[in-house]
């Protein structure tokens, strides 16, 4: 296979569609540092093979493995491969290969017992000071939200129906709690199908929208702690009820509090609106864990401005 000289040659080690998506995005453009020369699938090899195979694309010029060591093959074999390390290679781990370039975690090979161990050790004063810093911008954005509150809340008034709309939506540790934002449709359908065919957003609530007025009541949700300004979008009871069967990993989304805005809702255009979409959602979460594994201030800038931006622009998820 020819390769570019001047990226380093690279073997891949493991099966799957993310391992297949990481090898086409890779060698399929220049401005990585890498180029794979073959990608090993190991799903059928015998034990010992995965040594003997690594060890010949080395002796023909690899000198960065990225391996899969989810893999219960790879996991077989891992004791006998350190001693290639000898030989100067280096030795990427899969996963977080995946999620430099990607920036979500392959959910099918996802360590699901590190990811829980790290939660307590690593993230504890960051989550008190974010704690802190959404009280602060509760306070702060309280003072300017009130006046489009009130006015917005005067016309849905007259319009006829109440104002504001309360739904049930899934929080941290899986405890439901009631969202409160100004109605944008003709009349509150909690999220039943047969309702839904029946409503519509009316003129005033589709400037609520555009302008996200409409979620600025959810301040006080943020000021009693139910959200965060930052994380993963909170799910209605009943259709988390079926991701949580269908989605293995899904119930990992709420160890953290959710949040207006987040690492899926700047990358995911496509995020999944109204009736359960395993696909899309499975795509979803895979950006949602990459928040709850890497999350931080530097993290949550980012989200923050990339938001504001979406806002201006009245774009955005």
């Amino acid at each position: 296979e020819t390769r570019s000289d001047n990226r380093v040659p690279a073997l891949l080690v493991g099966s799957g569609s993310a391992i297949t998506e990481l090898y086409d995005e890779v060698n399929g453009n220049d401005r990585y540092l890498i180029q794979f020369m073959r990608h090993l699938e190991i799903g059928s090899l015998a034990s010992g093979d995965t040594v003997k195979t690594v060890a010949e694309g080395i002796r023909t010029g690899a000198r960065i493995i990225v391996i899969d060591t989810s893999n219960p093959v790879v996991a077989r074999d891992l004791p006998a491969l350190h001693n290639l390390i000898r030989e100067g290679v280096i030795f990427r781990e899969f996963a977080s290969l995946y999620e430099e370039i990607f920036d979500r975690v392959p959910l099918n090979h996802l360590e699901v017992s590190q990811l829980l161990e790290s939660l307590p050790k690593h993230h504890a004063l960051y989550d008190s000071m974010k704690r802190l810093f959404d009280v602060f911008l509760v306070i702060v954005g309280t003072a300017v939200a009130v006046p489009f509150i009130g006015i917005a809340a005067l016309l849905l008034g007259v319009s006829g129906g109440m104002p504001f709309i309360f739904n049930e939506r899934i929080g941290k540790d899986g405890r439901i709690f009631r969202i409160v934002k100004l109605r944008s449709m003709l009349f509150n359908d909690h999220g039943d199908p047969e309702l839904q065919k029946k409503n519509r957003v009316t003129a005033l609530g589709h400037f609520l929208r555009k302008t996200r007025i409409d979620e600025l009541p959810q301040l006080w949700n943020i000021f009693v702690g139910d959200l965060s300004f930052i994380g993963p979008r909170p799910e209605l009871p009943k259709i988390a009820e079926v991701y949580e069967c269908e989605i293995p990993q899904y119930r990992m989304r709420h160890l953290i509090a959710p949040g207006l805005s987040g690492w899926a809702q700047i990358h995911d255009a496509d995020a999944p609106r109204g009736p359960a979409d395993v696909i899309r959602t499975q795509r979803k979460l895979s950006f949602d864990l990459y928040y709850l594994k890497h999350r931080s201030f530097g993290l949550d800038i980012a989200i923050a401005l990339k938001t504001v931006r979406a806002l201006l622009s009245f774009s955005g998820t």
